[in-house]
């Protein structure tokens, strides 16, 4: 029997704001390989979930762990290591608008290089090979000197798919990456992070509000209700009444 690497953890997470818990006593252990799809209505907790695992909203109570490694215990720069093994992709792209696909994709880079350089502008032959690579895979080379407010939705989701990838993650992390697409192309974007996630065996969990997509990508599924874990198995045993329980107002 093959042994699960863990790969990042959160053991009694709770986030409150206001004195609201947008989390409640949250444990879950993610593994490396794995395609976890994050369900819940609007309010769930499911972006705080992202957040937190990102290292971007410290928890309230509780702990988070990326190879044994605590967020608590680290400091800036040791947090700032971990952020640069997980990449995240967001609902609305935070893509720079004026600036090319291939410079908002070098911007993947900046949390491992120095400062100077990130300010001058100094990439690599090796940098700038890499940036070409990840826009190949994502189909967007020919797109790489071509300002990115003159793409479509998906294509800029793209362009956030490669600026992600350029950090060669082990976890691969998004916030509703398709919530503002078409069907037709959310099912595209899927398709494209699913190939990704199987050529680079990463962890991968993404916040979807779409059951069908989560039940066709995912190898498990996580659903949050009133920032609580209330389901946490494969797609195949997530019901139709599970699926009320969740989204029942």
């Amino acid at each position: 029997m093959l042994c699960k690497e863990e790969l990042l953890t959160i053991q009694s997470g709770t986030v409150t704001y206001n004195n609201i818990a947008a989390l409640s006593d949250v444990s879950l252990t993610f593994y490396k390989g794995e395609f976890v799809c994050v369900l819940g209505k609007t309010g769930a907790g499911k972006s705080t979930l992202i957040r937190t695992l990102n290292g971007l909203q410290p928890l309230s109570e509780g702990e988070i762990s990326y190879n044994k490694k605590v967020y608590s215990e680290l400091d800036h720069e040791g947090l700032r290591q971990i952020r640069s093994n997980i990449g995240m992709i967001f609902q609305h792209h935070q893509l720079i608008p004026r600036l090319s696909v291939i410079q908002n994709v070098y911007t993947g880079l900046f949390g491992s290089r120095s400062t100077f350089r990130n300010l001058v502008g100094l990439f690599s032959n090796e940098e700038k090979e890499l940036a070409r690579d990840v826009l190949n895979q994502v189909e967007l080379l020919p797109y790489l000197n071509q300002r990115v407010d003159w793409l479509s939705g998906g294509q800029r989701q793209r362009v956030g798919i490669a600026r992600a990838l350029i950090q060669k993650p082990e976890v691969f992390l998004g916030d509703e990456p398709v919530a503002s697409l078409d069907p037709g192309t959310a099912n595209r974007i899927f398709q494209l992070i699913e190939r990704l996630h199987s050529e680079r065996q990463l962890l991968t969990i993404m916040n979807v509000h779409d059951v069908k997509i989560a039940k066709r990508y995912a190898s498990r599924i996580v659903a949050l209700k009133d920032g609580k874990v209330v389901f946490d198995d494969s797609p195949e045993a997530f019901t139709e009444e599970i699926e009320e329980m969740i989204f029942a107002y």
